[in-house]
């Protein structure tokens, strides 16, 4: 269901290599019958008709016509590409950050990575574009060519779509399949997937722009702690290695009179459970010393004599951009990360890595500007992923990164979505970003949670956005000039935020377990209804609610001082997350809202596993669950665990999956718990407390065909000992587990 299709202009059968592809082609018996009109491919379930004049391909998949070229690849001095047909009625996602509704029909969008510094909703070029679309009829398009381009999906001509690039090999993948969790499975095997995070990366990411000095830094951090919030990390901006923000960029060590001990510091906040993550850029100010010793070792982007490139319109400050696909440059830059991640610097941010500052007239040792700029953060995530793979072979890699390519998730690359604007539009803006560049394969892209760029300090929108980012792959709270931290925002802002942060980290045996399926299947953590919806009209057309995993609907508030907002529910039952209302499916409604709570709701059937509420993931021993159970059907859900932090849990197998499987009829309820894999310090013993969503209490309870008496009153138990009680609508059962199978019966009659 994968084809690779490359066009030789000249005959000669050289390419490019790819930057993008790791799979290699397979072995595949073809039987290619002649026609009279030029020649037949067949191999399975697809079928290649080849017109032989004008010459164009067709793909034909599972006996439905997928797609077929317009006039397919075209090559002239300066431009490259091919053309697509589009039909009536196709929706096309996808092509990497845009701020605009998810189907770009009709658009036509640069293939040019760029910073837009406070966008709102409505911007098309960002940081991030990804040359692959997803098709409504169920076929994605990789374009393989890193350099500067664009697509033109219908715009020029309402039937077709146009891949160009300014040079290189013209080709394209085409990934079929029968629902879009096939296409993403299938084109992260072709792409590779996002090795797991190290749990912590789950946590609450404190940031701002910026922490100035080490005591600042301290006391904001014991601030946090003190009135109860959450912290896994401290993410320290450019004032790390200089007292502004011009001037010093290239330094890459720590500026000593703001923070005099910055190893005493980072040790204090490790025993805290909080790492500390450093900004990197790939620039050095020629007025440090780091650029006389990188110049002398070639490390440097050139012009076109082979002189080294001073950029001397560049914000920051005059200076030279690490040529980060030279041996040599790549070395020395890690070097001065690895004297960090020495003294315990446990993460890694990478910004201006589109490059912001680019002339098309710099030259790089594989091309001019123009040719390499989109894979520039590719290959910078990729030094960063094989370095810690020589030097720190059992460390997680947790970089976040502005820009990248396609199959930049295989390195272990966080995006973000740049400077959005600290504003309703911003906030808006950001729904169509994460659920299109998950689809892209890039499952961790995140927001500054709160804004970053202007605005004004708006506790309404501070909620909202906060609220909203639990329920993203990465929650880090960032901003400018405003403070990004819940505890200089009033009383009732604090309270709220708390709660919401608490739940992020009661909810990590469900996040984990969506980053393992993100890791084996390509899965994206955040997932548009469409994604799982894919037949219902009214799904596909909504925008503002999506997927976190196949369970949870997640209804953000996108917009200023509602009182209620519409809410499109799919087929099935859902129960409201907070309340445990239940609400049909296939029905629109008009949800009241409170500022204390989001809309969020299980989908019945679900299984959501969770623990009690921690300060730290380095407190997370997996010896403690609460799980949410909303019966209906039969549905079945695969917890993941391991130690939160070993690269090679999964390839080792040291890791453990527990599977829920439940069944509801008319007489009874049925839930049975098995486990298998073992991984380090994998607790012998569990606490366990199911939270069975029931309109009744039921008549009898039995345990493994025990039976257990049901108290008709409220109880939470979770010390281990078994304990049934019925509160309301909800029968909490109790037990210590030690990992042999158990059913669970509830007799309603």
């Amino acid at each position: 269901n994968m084809i690779e299709i490359t066009y030789f202009p000249t005959g000669t059968l050289q390419a490019d290599p790819s930057h993008s592809v790791l799979m290699k082609p397979g072995k595949v018996a073809l039987s290619i019958p002649k026609t009279p009109h030029g020649y037949v491919l067949r191999n399975g379930q697809m079928t290649i008709t080849a017109n032989a004049d004008p010459f164009f391909l067709t793909y034909i998949y599972k006996g439905d016509t997928l797609l077929s070229e317009e006039s397919g690849f075209y090559s002239k001095p300066g431009n490259t590409g091919v053309r697509l047909a589009l039909k009536k009625g196709e929706k096309v996602y996808g092509t990497g950050e845009r701020a605009i509704a998810m189907d770009r029909r009709g658009k036509k969008l640069p293939l040019y990575n760029r910073p837009s510094y406070g966008y709102e909703f409505g911007a098309t070029q960002l940081n991030y574009s990804v040359p692959m679309t997803i098709s409504s009829r169920k076929y994605a398009i990789l374009f393989d060519n890193p350099q500067k381009g664009y697509v033109d999906i219908g715009n020029t001509d309402p039937a077709v779509t146009e891949w160009n690039a300014i040079g290189g090999t013209a080709r394209y993948y085409l990934v079929a399949g029968s629902s879009y969790p096939e296409i993403m499975k299938s084109y992260t095997q072709l792409t590779g997937r996002q090795p797991l995070p190290p749990r912590w990366a789950l946590g609450n990411l404190q940031s701002r722009m910026a922490y100035r000095n080490q005591k600042e830094t301290d006391s904001i951090v014991t601030l946090m702690l003190k009135k109860d919030f959450p912290v896994d990390a401290v993410i320290l901006d450019f004032y790390w290695f200089g007292d502004s923000i011009q001037g010093h960029l290239g330094k890459l060590d720590w500026y000593k009179k703001a923070w005099p001990d910055p190893a005493g510091m980072v040790a204090k906040f490790r025993k805290l459970g909080i790492k500390t993550i450093l900004i990197t850029e790939p620039y050095v100010i020629d007025t440090v010393a780091n650029h006389k010793d990188a110049a002398a070792k070639g490390v440097f982007v050139t012009d076109s004599l082979g002189r080294i490139y001073i950029d001397k319109q560049f914000y920051f400050g005059a200076g030279s951009l690490i040529d980060i696909f030279k041996p040599e440059a790549r070395e020395w830059f890690w070097q001065k990360y690895k004297k960090q991640i020495d003294m315990g610097i446990a993460g890694w941010w990478g910004d201006l890595g589109e490059p912001e500052s680019h002339p098309s007239d710099i030259h790089h040792v594989n091309g001019k500007a123009d040719q390499v700029h989109n894979i520039f953060g590719h290959y910078w995530d990729k030094m960063l992923y094989e370095k810690y793979a020589e030097n720190y072979p059992g460390t997680r890699l947790f970089h976040l990164q502005r820009s990248g390519f396609a199959g930049s998730q295989r390195y272990a690359a966080y995006p973000w979505t740049g400077d959005v604007s600290r504003s309703w539009g911003g906030l808006q803006a950001q729904l169509p970003l994460l659920l299109t560049m998950g689809m892209n394969g890039l499952g961790y892209i995140h927001s500054d949670a709160g804004g970053f760029a202007q605005g004004v300090k708006d506790d309404e929108l501070y909620t909202r956005w906060l609220q909203f980012a639990v329920f993203t792959p990465i929650f880090r709270p960032h901003g400018s000039v405003i403070p990004s931290e819940p505890v200089y925002f009033s009383e009732k802002t604090q309270e709220i935020v708390r709660s919401y942060m608490k739940l992020r980290y009661a909810m990590l045996p469900y996040n984990y377990t969506l980053a393992y399926q993100n890791a084996t299947t390509g899965s994206p953590l955040m997932r548009p209804l469409f994604y799982q919806y894919s037949n219902d009209t009214l799904a596909v057309a909504v925008e503002d609610e999506y997927m976190w995993g196949e369970n949870l609907l997640v209804a953000p508030v996108i917009k200023k001082g509602l009182n209620s907002r519409s809410i499109y529910l799919p087929e099935g039952k859902w129960y409201d997350f907070h309340t445990g209302n239940e609400y049909p499916g296939k029905t629109r409604m008009d949800f009241p809202l409170t500022i204390d709570d989001m809309p969020v709701f299980a989908k019945g059937g679900s299984f959501i596993p969770l623990t009690k509420p921690l300060t730290s993931t380095d407190n997370y021993n997996g010896a403690n669950y609460v799980v949410r159970y909303y019966p209906e059907g039969k549905s079945t859900f695969v917890q993941y665990e391991d130690n939160g932090l070993n690269s090679k849990s999964l390839t080792d197998g040291k890791y453990e999956l527990i599977t829920y499987k439940g069944s509801k009829n008319n007489a009874k309820t049925t839930v049975s718990i098995t486990r298998t894999g073992k991984w380090e310090n994998m607790p012998a013993t569990r606490t366990m407390r199911f939270e069975i969503r029931m309109n009744a209490m039921p008549a009898a309870v039995k345990i493994n065909g025990k039976s257990v008496k049901i108290n008709a009153e409220k109880g939470n138990t979770n010390d281990g000992k078994t304990t049934c009680n019925f509160d309301n609508t909800w029968l909490n059962i109790s037990f210590s587990w030690d990992g042999k199978p158990v059913n669970i019966e509830i007799s309603n009659q």
